[in-house]
């Protein structure tokens, strides 16, 4: 009985850390876009086709990192970082962040 105890717990664990080892997506997890949209079953010129909607998503997935990069480098405030953060994901074009991206200064601009 004890042994049948300790190789069960030992499967378990053995479970657990394979579970772990599995590559996910290269952009961290699944992309979905709707394939037909309301609009585009009556007005098909108007909308883009899911292909370019799934590329589009994937640049805004890399300009999102980007800018996380470039707040990431900046000398600011844990506080004003967690703000402008929050600003990223929530609302990429607020005025906030937009501001200090732009009033940012880099080490190789000189002063």
């Amino acid at each position: 009985m004890y042994r049948a105890v300790i190789v069960l717990v030992m499967v378990l664990f053995w479970e657990g850390g394979s579970a772990q080892s599995v590559k996910k997506d290269t952009l961290g997890k699944k992309l979905k876009v709707e394939k037909w949209t309301v609009l585009e079953k009556y007005e098909p010129d108007m909308i883009l086709s899911a292909k370019d909607r799934m590329d589009m998503k994937k640049k805004r997935i890399v300009e999102t990192k980007i800018r996380r990069g470039f707040l990431d480098t900046l000398d600011i405030p844990d506080r004003k970082r967690k703000k402008l953060l929050k600003d990223l994901y929530k609302n990429p074009f607020s005025e906030r962040l937009l501001k200090t991206l732009a009033d940012a200064k880099f080490g190789d601009e000189g002063d």
